[in-house]
């Protein structure tokens, strides 16, 4: 199989990034391209999201070095706070749940949960509407 049948760039910008890794890895294993082109579009995929440390560890393979640039460095600090900080505004409803005794509180009725959930264990529900 040559590359010049492949149709991943013709495919891949109307995919979601998350199903355009499996396509990459697999070009990788076939060797179809170069391994530095497969890597730095793995980089370029990887921009914008929250998966830093993977775009590092791509990043030093590539470049056969452990610098990295700022922008990584940077971003990566940016991540792990809001990581932190999603933790936090979680850790509520994480103890919630794993309380057996707590979740074997709940009723059928919707509003009883959510007032028990707010008054006892300092939880609120936020019904957020995604625009997908």
């Amino acid at each position: 199989m040559a590359a010049k049948y492949d149709l991943t760039p013709r495919i891949a910008p109307q995919l979601d990034r998350h199903l355009v890794f499996p396509l990459l890895e697999f070009l990788q294993e076939r060797g179809l391209y170069a391994e530095e082109d497969i890597l730095k579009a793995k980089i370029e995929l990887l921009n914008n999201t929250n998966m830093v440390d993977y775009a590092m560890d791509i990043h030093k393979s590539l470049y056969h070095s452990d610098d990295v640039p700022n922008e990584m460095v940077e971003r990566r600090v940016e991540v792990v706070a809001r990581l932190k900080s999603l933790e936090e505004s979680a850790a509520p409803i994480i103890t919630f749940l794993q309380n057996p005794n707590a979740v074997q509180e709940l009723r059928a009725d919707k509003q009883h949960n959510l007032q028990m959930l707010n008054d006892r264990y300092q939880v609120r529900i936020h019904i957020v509407l995604l625009n997908i």
